[in-house]
């Protein structure tokens, strides 16, 4: 069992290691995406998981769920998230930790660039903007429903580092939702 993880379909591999790479380029320099593994389901060719060996704090984790639901420079990439979050690693106190794992996801029309859904055990939907504002949904988008990361299920796939020139640079990232 991980400490935290996404789960991507309905995507093609090649596109999806791009916005990976990309991932770990822009933020290199949290260490967050020093390590980031991907594996491929068995029985199923379209659905991955992505594994972090550093364990992202709360924020960053919300922020990779959003990046991979919208990376830059990948038109017709409309994947199904779902990120996967122990209670317990959120430092804040938050009004939707409850239970132990909440689960992040994104979905179109419904959340912004700038922002995740979050569903917990109550099944409470809720919208976290990166501002830091918490606004519980009155509809629920998506019911949550545990799905537990099992390796022997998975095919690993590839280690994802962020190249060593962005690691050796000094330049200031932004982060990515900036760039728009």
């Amino acid at each position: 069992m991980q400490d935290n993880y996404i789960y991507v379909e309905n995507v093609k591999e090649s596109d999806l290691l791009k916005a990976l790479q990309d991932l770990a380029n822009l933020y290199s320099d949290t260490g967050f995406t020093d390590e980031i593994n991907l594996y491929r389901k068995k029985d199923n060719s379209d659905l991955y998981s992505i594994v972090f060996t550093n364990l992202p704090d709360f924020d960053r984790f919300s922020y990779f769920v959003n990046y991979l639901y919208l990376p830059i420079e990948l038109d017709n990439f409309e994947p199904k998230i779902r990120g996967f979050y122990q209670v317990k690693n959120i430092t804040d106190d938050l009004v939707f930790k409850t239970g132990n794992w909440i689960q992040l996801f994104m979905t179109k029309n419904e959340t912004g660039v700038d922002e995740v859904s979050v569903a917990n055990e109550n099944n409470e939907n809720y919208n976290i903007d990166f501002g830091g504002r918490v606004k519980k949904l009155n509809k629920k988008l998506e019911t949550y429903h545990f799905i537990e990361f099992d390796l022997n299920d998975y095919y690993f796939v590839k280690v994802i580092k962020p190249n060593e020139k962005m690691k050796s640079t000094n330049l200031e990232l932004k982060p990515w939702w900036k760039f728009w």
